[in-house]
């Protein structure tokens, strides 16, 4: 335990020293050696974690275009990869009674999720931007956690709150519209 303590306290201290000589430089007018600092700490964060990710959550097995978008948006900004996910809770008691009938909606679901993804896929490809799909069978926020587990580097989460809106509702330009919502996952 104490082994482990030093360990990190070290790799903490030389952290802490590349920030310095980065902001050393920076503020020495020396752009070009405080970018060369940077791209270094990048480079090891990388590999320390893998590369820096958004989790994009659809609704069900779809993606709204405005959550697109903002994903598509975000990724080229930040320099992230995009792993996409559709979930539905397929997995409870009531389709294990009807094995077949469950089997059948849980191909249905993963096949509409992967043609709803494909024009997602396309579209980051097209901007250059790594991307990831994944379908869960199970409630979204437990297929989130499962997803945040299995996969290193991801630093936010996207959602779309269209499910939460009334549906039907008359329009007009003083009601608040369908949000993103966007969290972050560092601690």
């Amino acid at each position: 335990m104490v082994g482990r303590i030093k360990n990190w306290l070290s790799g903490a201290r030389g952290k802490a020293d590349k920030y310095q000589q980065t902001v050393v430089f920076a503020e020495a007018n020396h752009p070009d050696m405080a970018d060369r600092f940077a791209e270094d700490r990048r480079a090891e964060a990388v590999e320390e974690t893998g590369p820096s990710r958004l989790l994009v959550v659809g609704n069900e097995s779809a993606f709204s275009d405005d959550m697109v978008s903002y994903a598509l948006g975000m990724a080229q900004r930040m320099s992230y990869e995009i792993v996409a996910l559709n979930a539905a809770p397929l997995s409870c008691r009531t389709f294990r009674l009807f094995s077949d009938s469950r089997d059948q909606l849980c191909h249905d679901f993963k096949s509409m999720s992967e043609e709803n993804a494909e024009a997602f896929r396309e579209k980051a490809v097209a901007a250059g931007i790594p991307f990831t799909h994944i379908v869960k069978f199970d409630e979204t926020e437990t297929a989130v956690e499962e997803v945040m587990r299995a996969e290193k580097g991801i630093d936010f989460v996207i959602a779309d709150t269209a499910e939460t809106q009334p549906e039907n509702r008359v329009q007009d330009e003083n009601r608040p519209r369908n949000e993103i919502c966007v969290y972050s996952m560092s601690v």
